[in-house]
């Protein structure tokens, strides 16, 4: 059976910049096995394809499923804001829309559930996203991120950059964890490079083990006028660099909050990503927090471009 693709760039609104994104619509008469999402997805190769599961009725709620190239993820950033993005405009671009500027709908993934929003005007999509943010016990030294960048390490021992001695472990839910990791400024930035290692952390928290980790480098910028703050980052893992990565900006955002926020407050964040590999992403992310304590919620928000369009067989 063939089934309709399209391919995005998200948090951009140029195209070939972004992170790309595979989406393979499937209708409510088709049946694709788990290994039948994994070969696709492996296939295209991008970093995550979704499989957007056609919707029951009239209203605007979906169920997503989002794969790497080599397993499913509970959640993940970029393809649900890519995702949003393309179902929402493609529904306010038909005129089947009628009302206010704002069109309202939900995103079923592993995770739970996602409330989303698509701004006309602006044409950005906004996701509410899953949540149970979680600072680890565990952190990571200063000898561990020099074993991991040697370039980190040799820029401090010349002396044009200083290192933290130790780095925050977060996730943002369980499967995603990153190590937070805040340099001195944007040279320093530029030292950091993907490693032939990756990172296997066997003593995070009871329970929360079994995760994706990643490196997740910033600089903080400072603040707008407006009040939004404002960091250039990067992620690597492995031999993977990503040019934006949504779990990664919320659990970032989520952690700077906890540590910095007052209750009843919001925080806006804008992040920028991948400059380095030449697809910078513009993300946006808002976080609200609890009246008593801890996080209300985290919004992620962006923009996408159309790429390209088919047919996968399965």
């Amino acid at each position: 059976m063939a089934y309709e693709f399209v391919t995005v760039d998200v948090f951009t609104k140029t195209r070939y910049e972004g992170n790309p994104l595979a989406i393979i619509k499937v209708p409510k008469s088709a049946t694709l096995t788990q290994k039948q999402k994994q070969s696709i997805a492996a296939e295209f190769n991008l970093s995550e394809s979704t499989f957007l599961h056609e919707r029951s009725g009239e209203a605007y709620e979906w169920t997503v499923d989002i794969f790497m190239t080599d397993k499913e993820l509970p959640f993940a950033g970029h393809p649900t804001i890519g995702t949003a993005y393309h179902a929402l405009s493609e529904i306010a671009e038909s005129g089947a829309h009628t009302g206010d500027e704002i069109i309202k709908a939900v995103f079923n993934v592993k995770a739970g559930k996602i409330d989303l929003q698509y701004n006309i005007p602006d044409k950005t999509a906004k996701a509410s996203i899953p949540h149970n943010v979680n600072i680890h016990q565990r952190t990571c030294s200063r000898e561990s991120l020099g074993q991991f960048q040697p370039g980190l390490k040799t820029a401090e021992e010349s002396g044009t950059t200083s290192l933290k001695e130790s780095s925050p472990v977060v996730s943002i839910v369980k499967g995603m964890t990153f190590v937070l990791v805040e340099l001195a400024d944007e040279k320093a930035l530029g030292a950091v490079s993907t490693t032939s290692s990756s990172i296997e952390f066997t003593d995070l928290d009871q329970n929360w083990n079994e995760t994706f980790v990643g490196w997740y480098f910033y600089v903080q910028l400072g603040s707008s006028e407006g009040g939004v703050i404002k960091l250039r980052t990067r992620m690597i893992e492995g031999l993977l660099e990503d040019p934006a990565t949504g779990s990664a900006t919320s659990a970032l955002a989520g952690y700077l909050s906890l540590k910095e926020g007052k209750a009843g407050t919001t925080l806006k964040y804008e992040m920028t990503q991948g400059v380095e590999m030449g697809r910078r992403s513009e993300i946006g992310i808002e976080v609200a927090m609890a009246e008593s304590q801890g996080i209300d919620t985290i919004s992620l928000i962006g923009s996408a471009v159309r790429v390209m369009e088919g047919r996968v067989i399965a």
